[in-house]
């Protein structure tokens, strides 16, 4: 079989086109994302019982976040050196909540958020994910 000189730049044209969409694409996702301050970040559960927040449920600080509001659904837990408390976040996977960074906890450092739930099956259930987290704006 015979390959020709014009069908060897064909293919090489052809591989240096899709080099540059598939470059280009991946810049400008990065602008993108960059722009809307979004991250991955490693995504866990907790809800107020003992067990997850060593507080007993006659002590007057049973449910009540390190911002001193009580938790309820779209409360989060934080690293404050990563995102300040009272922070408004979007997370992938509930595009009907607008979660508040409330909380605290000794094992949320660094790009590691804590995600209230109202009952501890529903946390475990939710296991331990990588979502993306954006500033939610307004």
């Amino acid at each position: 079989m015979k390959i020709s000189k014009r069908n060897i730049f064909t293919r090489i044209r052809k591989i240096v086109i899709y080099f540059i969409v598939v470059m280009t694409i991946s810049q400008l996702s990065m602008i993108f994302v960059n722009s809307l301050q979004a991250e991955v970040f490693t995504a866990t559960a907790y809800c107020s019982c003992k067990k997850c927040c060593d507080k007993d449920p006659s002590s007057r600080w049973y449910g009540i976040t390190a911002s001193g509001r009580k938790a309820m659904w779209g409360t989060v837990a934080v690293d404050r050196r990563v995102i300040g408390l009272g922070t408004r976040l979007r997370i992938e996977g509930f595009p009907d909540t607008i979660f508040r960074a409330d909380d605290v906890g000794g094992a949320i450092k660094g790009k590691h958020i804590d995600l209230w739930f109202p009952s501890h099956r529903k946390a475990l259930e939710f296991g331990r994910q990588k979502l993306v987290v954006e500033l939610a704006s307004g």
